[in-house]
């Protein structure tokens, strides 16, 4: 296994998971969206895609749209993980609180 400088630590899962349940899908997309755009429209894009493709395989709406749900709010963790991880990296490196800029979504 190779050697990691692992940045992006439990602790920050959490908080990120925590950020996108309290705030919702919609509003993270938002949030990522204006921060983000070019990263947002290959997300969505893909993300619709894949909801058409599991319906086009026989998965019924409501299965299909919960399974669509779950990959946003997986795909919505990750990228907020990697966000404050870099931005608290940053801060460490720099003592610049960069975090301002990214969030707390309440700050947007």
């Amino acid at each position: 296994m190779p050697i990691s400088d692992q940045i992006v630590t439990a602790k920050i899962v959490l908080q990120s998971q925590l950020e996108v349940q309290r705030i919702g899908i919609q509003q993270s997309s938002s949030l990522l969206e204006s921060a983000e755009p070019d990263l947002t429209e290959y997300i969505l894009e893909t993300t619709t895609r894949f909801y058409h493709d599991l319906l086009h395989a026989g998965i019924k709406g409501k299965q299909a749209r919960r399974l669509h749900s779950d990959l946003m709010i997986l795909l919505l963790v990750t990228v907020r993980s990697m966000q404050n991880a870099h931005a608290a990296l940053w801060q460490q490196q720099t003592g610049e609180d960069i975090a301002a800029k990214l969030g707390p979504p309440e700050n947007h």
